[in-house]
C-alpha cells in the first residue's frame, strides 16, 4: 500500500518512516510498512536551491528597503533641522547607522516569522523542532560558543587581508550602545530570525533535497551571503556549517539559536572590554593592534570543538516509536522520509531518545576545554603585561 502523502500543515499525519537499526543515525532516512522498505513517494520540503536563493534574495531585499528607508529619514530630519551642507547629512547618516542594527534585526526577524508561518501554519512548531533538550545537548551547545567563536574569528581575520570590509566601523559604534540594547537588538533577535530562516525554513528543504552535508553547505552560504559585508560573511558561513550540524544533532532550533547569540553576546563582549581584557586574533591588542589567533589557542580551539560536536552526534536525538509491532522487539526510529531535524507529526506516538555518552570522548572534550581555557588565559596575560 502507497502511504499518502503528507501536507505541509501537517494535517495527514498518518505517515511515518522507520529505521530498524537501534543505532540509526538522524542522517538516516528510509521508510518502511510492515518491515517492507518502499519506494521513497513522499514530497521532499520547499525550498530546493532554486527557491533558497530567490528566498534569500527576498529577505535581502526587505533588510535594504528598511535601511533605505531610514536613511532617508535621517535626511529628511537632517534638512528640516537645517542641516543641508554635504558634511552634515554624512554626520547625521553616521550617527543612525546605529539605530539601523536594531530597526534592521527586529524586521529581519519579523520577516523571517511571517515567512515561516505561511508555509508551516499550524505545524510551525513541528518542522522547526521547537523543543526541548537533553541535559547533554544544552551542556554541549553552550560550551561549543568559546571553541567555534575562537575558529571563526580567525578565518575572519584571515579573509580581513584580502577582502574589503565596510561593517565593522558601524558595528564598533554599535558596540559603545547601551547593553541591554546590544544584546536584543545584535544578539538574540538575530538569533531568532536568522536561525528560523536559515536552519529551520531553508536549510530544511536544502537538506531534504541535498543531504546532510551538501544541504548545509548551501544553507550556510546563504546564511553567509545575507551579512552582505565581505568579512563578516566569510566568518558567518564557517560559523553556520557548525550552527547546522548542532541543529541536525539535537534536533531543536533551540539550540542553534542558543549559539548564535551567545557568539554574538561575546564578540560585543570582546569588542567593549578589550582594553582590561584582550585575546589575541578575537580582539584587538590594548594599544589597538590588530593580529591573528596564537597557534596553542587555535589548536586547542580545534580540538575542544571536535570533542564537544563530536559528543553531540554520539548523542544525537532521535525519535522512538511509542508502540512498535516489530518481531524482534528493537527500537523503531521514526523518519518522515528525508534528512531532517522536524518533530514527528503529533498524531504519531513517539519518544526523544539520546545515545549514552561515551565517557573517552567526554573526557577529551573536558581536556581539550581546560587546554583552551589556560591557552587563552595566558596569552591574554601576555599581552596585557607592561
Amino acid at each position: 500500500m502507497t502511504p499518502p502523502l503528507p501536507n505541509e500543515d501537517g494535517s495527514r499525519e498518518d505517515i511515518c518512516g522507520t529505521d530498524w537499526s537501534t543505532d540509526a543515525s538522524v542522517f538516516t532516512a528510509k521508510l518502511a510498512v510492515d518491515q517492507e522498505a518502499v519506494p521513497d513517494v513522499l514530497a521532499l520540503p520547499h525550498p530546493h536551491i532554486g527557491w533558497a536563493v530567490l528566498w534569500m534574495f527576498a529577505f535581502w531585499t526587505v533588510q535594504i528597503v528598511v535601511g533605505i528607508v531610514v536613511a532617508a529619514a535621517a535626511m529628511a530630519v537632517a534638512v528640516a533641522q537645517g542641516q543641508s551642507t554635504a558634511k552634515q547629512i554624512e554626520l547625521a547618516l553616521a550617527d543612525v547607522s546605529v539605530v539601523m542594527i536594531p530597526i534592521g534585526t527586529l524586521f529581519s526577524a519579523l520577516t523571517a516569522i511571517t515567512i515561516t508561518s505561511i508555509f508551516y501554519r499550524r505545524a510551525f512548531r513541528i518542522r522547526l523542532a521547537l523543543r526541548g533538550m537533553a541535559w547533554p545537548h544544552w551542556v554541549g551547545s553552550l560550551l561549543a560558543v568559546l571553541p567555534l567563536a575562537v575558529i571563526a574569528s580567525e578565518v575572519t581575520n584571515c579573509a580581513g587581508e584580502v577582502l574589503p570590509s565596510f561593517n565593522a566601523e558601524v558595528l564598533g559604534q554599535f558596540a559603545a550602545s547601551p547593553w541591554p540594547m546590544v544584546f536584543v537588538a545584535a544578539c538574540l533577535l538575530p538569533a531568532i530570525g536568522e536561525e528560523i530562516f536559515c536552519r529551520g525554513f531553508l536549510g530544511r528543504g536544502l537538506v531534504a533535497h541535498h543531504g546532510a552535508f551538501a544541504g548545509a553547505l548551501l544553507a550556510s552560504l546563504l546564511f553567509g551571503i545575507m551579512h552582505i559585508d565581505p568579512v563578516q560573511s566569510v566568518g558567518a558561513f564557517v560559523l553556520g556549517l557548525a550552527l547546522h550540524f548542532i541543529y541536525l544533532t539535537t534536533r531543536s532550533l533551540f539550540a542553534p539559536m542558543l549559539v548564535h547569540m551567545l557568539n554574538n553576546a561575546f564578540a560585543f563582549w570582546v569588542m567593549r572590554n578589550y582594553r582590561w581584557c584582550p585575546l589575541p586574533g578575537l580582539s584587538p591588542l590594548p594599544d589597538r593592534t590588530e593580529v591573528h589567533t596564537p597557534l596553542s589557542v587555535m589548536i586547542a580551539a580545534v580540538a575542544a570543538s571536535a570533542g564537544l560536536l563530536g559528543l553531540l552526534y554520539q548523542t544525537r536525538a532521535r525519535w522512538i516509536m511509542t508502540s512498535s509491532d516489530s518481531q524482534d522487539g528493537a527500537e523503531v526510529a521514526w523518519s518522515p522520509g528525508y534528512v531532517t531535524a522536524e518533530q514527528p507529526p503529533s498524531g504519531i506516538g513517539c519518544h526523544a531518545a539520546t545515545a549514552p555518552m561515551r565517557l573517552w570522548l567526554a573526557a577529551f572534550a573536558v581536556l581539550s576545554y581546560g587546554a583552551l581555557l589556560a591557552a587563552l588565559i595566558l596569552e591574554s596575560q601576555a599581552v596585557s603585561a607592561p
